[in-house]
């Protein structure tokens, strides 16, 4: 019995004993003592027993929906699931991390970015205790000091330093095209796509294997997502491939991520993470 079908008859159990229970009050209008008694206990006898139908129904769908999560965890373990979003996530994260992207039209390659990131330790910015980190793309060099609260207490950029709330509102449009990779892919929700359907995604795993990100081991997950309406706009499609790496169980990240088709132009780009240093 499917789990809508059982939920059904769980609902059809309640509805039916309540009934014959009330059936059992109002149907007669002078009963023997003797007979008033021997239905009342009949029907609280019934309703017992339709009570217990009713909890084993409700044990077996738990069951049920608890395995259904369990098999879904096993596929792909996201319980720590730490994309760097932003740049107080690679500071409590990283000592260094690369990555870059390129973007392909025709079959030919339009641009490449590559962005090295880098923790320095720790300064003291207008007596405030912050953490230094140096990000470098293309032949800029972008140095932040970031405050407990996770803001911009200073920035300089190829050696103008920009000061205090000046800085944050600065490197907030900077920082987003930076870490657009990372933060797009939560935005895609991943984590609910991996572990609950949805419409217009199907996925499936490709391979699962030991990869070394300069000299640091994960087990790097790779998966194909068909994508369709609702999932995309009306008329488009995409094949994608998507790595996620598990480190050690520490934590989870994207470290590949490569649009295979799409329908809508000759327009495709790969994105890899090619350098981890933890902390």
């Amino acid at each position: 019995m499917s789990l809508s079908n059982r939920r059904g008859f769980t609902v059809l159990v309640t509805v039916l004993a309540v009934f014959i229970f009330m059936l059992g009050i109002g149907g007669c209008d002078s009963p023997d003592e003797d007979e008033a008694v021997v239905e009342e206990t009949e029907e609280v006898e019934a309703v017992e027993e339709a009570e217990e139908v009713v909890e084993e129904a409700e044990e077996e769908d738990d069951t049920i929906k608890e395995a259904d999560v369990d098999a879904d965890a096993e596929a792909i373990d996201l319980d720590e699931w730490r994309n760097p979003t932003d740049l107080a996530t690679l500071i409590s994260l990283f000592e260094e991390l690369e990555w870059s992207w390129a973007t392909f039209e025709d079959g030919i390659e339009t641009e490449t970015f590559v962005i090295n990131y880098s923790f320095l330790g720790s300064e003291t910015v207008d007596g405030v205790e912050t953490d230094l980190a140096e990000i470098t793309f293309e032949d800029q060099q972008l140095r932040v000091w970031i405050d407990g609260q996770g803001n911009v207490a200073q920035a300089e950029i190829d050696g103008e330093v920009l000061p205090g709330e000046y800085a944050d509102v600065m490197m907030d449009g900077m920082l987003m095209s930076l870490f657009w990779p990372f933060w797009t892919i939560d935005e895609f929700g991943v984590e609910e796509m991996i572990t609950e359907p949805t419409p217009g995604v199907n996925w499936s795993e490709v391979s699962t294997e030991q990869v070394q990100f300069n000299g640091v081991g994960a087990e790097v997950t790779r998966l194909q997502l068909d994508l369709g309406p609702p999932a995309t706009p009306e008329g488009e499609e995409a094949s994608v491939v998507w790595a996620i790496a598990d480190f050690g169980g520490e934590f989870q990240m994207l470290t590949e991520w490569s649009v295979e088709e799409t329908e809508v132009d000759d327009f495709s780009f790969t994105m890899n993470v090619n350098k981890v240093v933890p902390r």
